[in-house]
């Protein structure tokens, strides 16, 4: 993905784009609500990382079309749990290629999942 620059601040976060093709965009949207965990009133911080795109895809011989492609991303929990919530995103990350070489995406079922 190419670098992206600041496209506008929202009340919840921030939005990114790429100049040269502004369909490619990334969301940061941040927000906050509370949860009790064993009697205790915390707050359960939310994060969704949000990619948009519009590919041009052929969808019959001769027949061309912008499929707009999105993939969202959704963390959350209670700021002591700031450093596990790395470590599974991470763990996710690692594992990406796997899933989409194994077509994931398109419905099957993996072979095997770490």
């Amino acid at each position: 993905m190419a670098t992206l620059q600041l496209l506008r601040r929202e009340n919840s976060g921030v939005v990114y784009a790429n100049s040269s093709n502004p369909s490619q965009t990334v969301r940061f949207r941040n927000t906050t609500s509370n949860k009790t965990l064993n009697g205790v009133s915390v707050k359960n911080h939310l994060l969704e990382i949000i990619y948009n795109e519009n590919k041009e895809i052929t969808v019959a011989t001769g027949v061309n079309a912008l499929d707009p492609i999105s993939v969202r991303i959704r963390i959350s929990g209670a700021a002591a749990s700031e450093t596990q919530l790395g470590v599974l995103l991470a763990s996710a990350a690692a594992q990406i290629n796997t899933w989409v070489g194994q077509h994931v995406v398109l419905g099957f079922t993996l072979l095997r999942l770490r």
